[in-house]
């Protein structure tokens, strides 16, 4: 899209490199190859973020000490906890790292993907109007399982190609990097009654802007070349919600296995205990942002979060027996010590 964020053009068109170049333009291995390739870079994050969890957790009792020495006194508490974690080499915002880092490419991707489907749509009807047949072999190569376009959402409310009113009123389609790349086609949809071009001033210049219809006209249009698309798969909707409950539910299961848990015995800090209680509260919601984003996306994105989620599972479980995400037992104070040799007696 152009002027949309550069990341989120930097996935779409690295994708679709792989997909050309690489993939033999399969779109699935294309998927595959770009999932493996992102989570072999974000797995150091997690890695680094494990260990600083390590380290909090060794320091902590100290941390009890200090809270329980200047517990009067929070300036100075803020100062000498503040000390300890630089002599420690602790940060606190170290075990949020994957976060930080999952947040922004999962709306980049879920974007990229979007725009994706998009320019595959305005391929599929620029090839419908010269070569139906070609078309219709372009077409066959987005079903994968029981969906039948994975550029729709998986869902039996849906078509198995998007209404010509909804894809004509997409925001903001003539500014696909599409038109960039291809700078002919605007022409082909203007004579086919999509697009309209219209010109302004800025500045003391005219600039030329194309815009899509979904007037009459255009959605008639629209309608005669996917018609033999559609008739591929008579009587189907595109999907039966799977993939958006499938890739909800590994969610769910991924966040799960990277939680930190206290050991036996462990006494866990007040903020601790609230930073328990966020990741908890995001465990149960980030699959359901998950399952509303893969609902209302395309199955392609679905495909990628739920091969994603698939591979954080087995990662979680491998480095959870290499960096175990538990909380030591806390050191006992001095009046727990008090108290034990009152007990001997």
């Amino acid at each position: 899209m152009q002027g949309d964020f550069f990341l989120t053009n930097w996935f779409l068109e690295g994708m679709k490199w792989v997909y050309e170049n690489i993939a033999g333009s399969n779109f699935l291995l294309t998927i595959v190859l770009c999932t493996l390739l992102l989570r072999a870079v974000t797995v150091f994050g997690d890695i680094s973020s494990r260990k600083s969890s390590q380290k909090m957790s060794l320091v902590q009792p100290k941390i009890q000490k200090l809270q329980q020495k200047y517990a009067n006194d929070p300036q100075k508490l803020r100062v000498e906890q503040s000390k300890l974690m630089k002599q420690e080499g602790v940060s606190m915002w170290g075990g949020c790292l994957p976060m930080l880092i999952t947040m922004p490419l999962f709306l980049c991707f879920f974007a990229a993907f979007r725009y994706w489907a998009s320019e595959n749509m305005l391929e599929l009807l620029l090839l419908a109007n010269t070569d139906i047949e070609a078309a219709k072999e372009l077409f066959s190569s987005y079903q994968f399982l029981w969906v039948c376009n994975i550029w729709q959402a998986d869902s039996p409310l849906l078509p198995v190609i998007a209404e010509p009113a909804a894809f004509l009123g997409t925001q903001d389609l003539s500014r696909l990097l599409f038109f960039v790349q291809n700078p002919e086609s605007m022409s082909v949809f203007e004579q086919l009654g999509m697009a309209v071009q219209s010109s302004s001033v800025v500045n003391g210049e005219v600039v030329n802007t194309w815009n899509f219809i979904a007037s009459d006209t255009a959605i008639a249009e629209y309608t005669r070349l996917t018609q033999s698309l559609v008739d591929m798969y008579p009587g189907y909707t595109n999907g039966w919600f799977l993939f958006p409950v499938l890739t909800g539910g590994l969610m769910f299961l991924s966040s799960l296995l990277s939680q930190q848990k206290p050991a036996k015995g462990a006494q866990i800090s007040e903020q601790e205990q609230q930073s328990q209680k966020s990741m908890k509260m995001m465990t149960y919601i980030f699959p359901v942002v998950c399952f509303v984003a893969c609902l209302t996306s395309t199955t392609a994105f679905a495909i990628y979060w739920g091969f994603s989620s698939v591979l954080m599972i087995v990662i979680n479980l491998v480095l959870n027996r290499l960096i175990p995400r538990t909380l030591p037992p806390a050191e006992p104070t001095s009046e727990e010590d008090f108290a034990a040799k009152i007990g001997r007696r």
